[in-house]
C-alpha cells in the first residue's frame, strides 16, 4: 500500500500516522530507542504490506500488467490502490477526505517541528507530500501517472512508470478496480485486528 492507504489505516486503528508512514523508510529491526507509538506504527505498516503482498487480489492486480511493466507491478498496484481509495473514499470513511488530509498533514508538520530525543526525522519526500498536497490529486489518473513517473525517476535505472498505467485496457482496469473493492475491506479488518493484537502484546511485555 502507499501513503494514503497507510494514513487511513493508521487513523482507522488509532495508531501513529507518522509511524505508519515511516514503515517504508526504517529498514531492518525496529530500534529499541524509538518512541513506542512510532515503533508500533512501523510494525503495523510492515504487517499491512505483508498481508497486501500475499493477498490473491493484489497478486492478480500485479498480473494484470504485461511485460515490461509486470516487473514493476508491485509499485504500480500500490499507487493505483491509493488512486482507487481516493475515488471510493466515501465507501470506507465518513470523514471528508479534505478534512482527513488537512488533519494528517498538520500532524506531520507538528511532529517535525516538535521532534526530540530518539524520534526519527521525517524523510524529505513526506514533507514535500504534505506541503504540496500530493494526496488530494490521487483521484485523477493523470496525476497518478505523474506521481509514478516521479517514483520511476528515483529508481536505479529510471523508468517512466506512468506509462504502465496506460498499458491497462478497460477490461483489466475494471478487474483491478473490482479486486480492490473486494480487498480493501479485508485489509481494514486485518489492520484493526493486528493493531489490537499488538497493543495487547505490548501491554503484557
Amino acid at each position: 500500500m502507499n501513503f494514503l492507504a497507510h494514513l487511513h489505516l493508521a487513523y482507522l486503528t488509532g495508531t501513529s500516522p507518522v509511524g505508519n508512514l515511516l514503515g517504508d523508510f526504517v529498514k531492518g529491526p525496529v530500534p529499541d530507542a524509538l518512541p513506542s507509538s512510532i515503533a508500533t506504527g512501523i510494525r503495523l505498516h510492515r504487517s499491512i504490506d505483508g498481508f497486501t503482498d500475499a493477498h490473491p487480489e493484489h497478486r492478480a492486480a500485479v498480473r494484470a500488467f504485461e511485460a515490461p511493466w509486470r516487473r514493476y507491478g508491485g509499485i504500480l498496484v500500490d499507487v493505483l490502490y491509493d488512486h482507487l481509495l481516493s475515488r471510493h473514499w466515501a465507501r470506507f470513511e465518513v470523514l471528508p477526505m479534505r478534512t482527513f488530509l488537512d488533519n494528517h498533514y498538520q500532524a506531520l508538520f507538528d511532529y517535525d517541528a516538535g521532534r526530540a530525543g530518539h524520534a526519527p526525522a521525517l524523510p524529505p519526500v513526506l514533507i514535500r507530500m504534505a506541503e504540496q498536497d500530493w494526496l488530494s490529486s490521487y483521484a485523477e489518473v493523470a496525476d497518478v501517472q505523474r506521481a509514478l513517473d516521479g517514483i520511476g525517476r528515483r529508481l536505479r535505472q529510471p523508468v517512466p512508470l506512468g506509462d504502465g498505467v496506460g498499458s491497462l485496457d478497460q477490461a483489466r482496469w475494471m478487474a483491478l478496480e473490482a479486486g480492490f473493492l473486494r480487498f480493501y475491506p479485508e485489509l481494514m479488518a486485518f489492520a484493526v485486528k493486528e493493531a489490537s493484537t499488538g497493543e495487547r502484546g505490548e501491554s503484557h511485555g
